[in-house]
């Protein structure tokens, strides 16, 4: 039920974009890394468990603005790799709704940010299996999948060149509220909590400039 309402609430959040008058006329997209943080299953990396970030991309659209106060969408996509078990890979797919303010420092934009969502996990391996006397006979593909909400704060610091691209760094933080697993025992908080920043770049587009 929560999954339907917040894929409800961001398709209607973009139709509302494709017929107002106020729409910003502008998109960014993102490049972070993943870093795992907090006490949970995929923050032991340095412990010889958990999971290695390897790349997040991100999409952010400005549906609405009011001044400096813009209201609008977000997605991205991590994928993280098993540290001790090199054939384990995530993939992190999250869809949002967010709300921003830009304060101009006139060279510079400091633009704070909060975003509501959901995140779908999913697992990769590759399971090698064995023969009767114990050499690798093979190999077979498993996957799995679990369900979240996700809570999103990030800082952008935006470049103002006064072109049609700027450029900005950015700090994100994502806090992850897994669904309650089916294992029992396994509903605790180290499985269910995750906690994830993004440092990054990103550009802004502003397809009406010339």
């Amino acid at each position: 039920m929560t999954k339907k309402i917040i894929t409800i609430g961001l398709v209607l959040l973009y139709t509302i974009g494709l017929y107002s008058q106020v729409n910003t006329s502008n998109i960014s997209f993102e490049l972070r890394y993943p870093v795992p943080v907090g006490n949970n299953f995929i923050n032991k990396a340095f412990f010889g468990d958990g999971y290695l970030g390897l790349m997040d991309l991100a999409i952010d659209y400005n549906v609405l603005k009011f001044n400096e106060l813009a209201l609008g969408i977000t997605l991205n996509s991590s994928v993280l790799r098993a540290s001790s078990v090199s054939d384990i890979t995530l993939l992190i797919l999250s869809p949002k709704i967010k709300f921003e303010y830009e304060l101009n420092l006139n060279r510079v934009s400091l633009i704070p940010q909060i975003g509501f969502g959901y995140s779908n996990w999913r697992y990769y391996a590759i399971l090698q299996y064995t023969n009767e006397i114990g050499e690798p006979a093979g190999t077979i593909s498993d996957k799995s999948n679990s369900n979240g909400l996700t809570f999103q704060a990030l800082t952008k610091l935006k470049i103002n060149s006064g072109k049609s691209i700027n450029w900005y760094f950015l700090i994100t933080y994502e806090f992850t509220k897994l669904e309650k697993p089916e294992i029992e025992g396994a509903d605790t908080k180290f499985n269910r909590n995750i906690h994830i920043v993004y440092p990054g770049i990103g550009l802004q587009w502003n397809f009406n400039n010339k």
